[in-house]
């Protein structure tokens, strides 16, 4: 369940949102560039990853070639550590369709549970953020919102927690907590994570010359500003129970 990590603490991390499928979005380019990310984030601890390429309205989601994808790059990782685990999602630009395209496949959930990754522009107006997450969950799906720190509209006071009492996991990307605290952004993100307002983390790694996993510095802050309970929650216990479909206490 734990590994030692590069630096010197014993911890177990999943991974809930990576762009490293090759040659399907914006993240890896090919296999090896792919197989390279996986080292580096396990080098850092990650033991297990969810993998979320981007649902394409325009041209659907070709479920088998993912799955390909998925199980070579899981035999590529399986040479250097026969324990690291790769698991299929998706993360889903939300618009009115999307509980559709769920029922009929066209759209994939995180891990093949009732789970599903979205996410909006980041300019989003909050009604139509809180329309969208509302018609999820009455579709039978639990909303699970992707690097939340992007959305100014949730910057509001009461608005995130409105939004979580609605059924709504809340996902922050490690590299918005990395920093100083006197950068007003850093100082933010930091302070939802202190005050139980965030459920999972994610690297959104995507290449390794843009966006790579670089998880040490913020890995090494939750080890020191949050419990021992708290941080495996949000860093391994969350995921599991998403991975599960279990239930995220919100």
């Amino acid at each position: 369940m734990s590994r030692e990590s590069g630096i010197g603490n014993v911890y177990e991390i999943i991974d809930v949102h990576a762009h490293v499928l090759p040659g399907v979005d914006d993240g890896a380019k090919d296999m090896d560039e792919a197989e390279s990310l996986l080292l580096s984030a396990a080098s850092q601890g990650v033991r297990e990853i969810i993998v979320t390429p981007h649902y394409s309205r325009r041209r659907g989601t070709d479920r088998e070639r993912l799955q390909e994808l998925a199980a070579r790059l899981q035999e590529r990782i399986s040479r250097h550590d026969p324990q690291f685990r790769i698991y299929l999602g998706q993360e889903t630009y939300y618009h009115e369709e999307l509980p559709e395209r769920l029922k009929e496949g066209q759209a994939l959930t995180m891990a093949g549970s009732c789970y599903v990754l979205m996410e909006f522009d980041p300019a989003v107006p909050y009604m139509t953020l809180f329309r969208g997450v509302r018609r999820l969950r009455e579709a039978g799906y639990v909303p699970v919102l992707a690097h939340m720190e992007r959305y100014q509209c949730l910057r509001e006071e009461n608005r995130i927690l409105e939004t979580a009492r609605c059924g709504c996991v809340m996902q922050m990307n490690y590299d918005s907590i990395r920093g100083h605290w006197f950068q007003p952004e850093v100082r933010w993100c930091r302070r939802q994570v202190l005050d139980g307002r965030i459920q999972l983390l994610g690297t959104d790694m995507h290449r390794m010359d843009f966006r790579p996993p670089e998880i040490t510095d913020a890995v090494r802050w939750l080890l020191k500003n949050l419990s021992r309970e708290r941080f495996e929650d949000i860093t391994c216990r969350n995921a599991r129970r998403m991975i599960e479909g279990g239930e995220i206490p919100l």
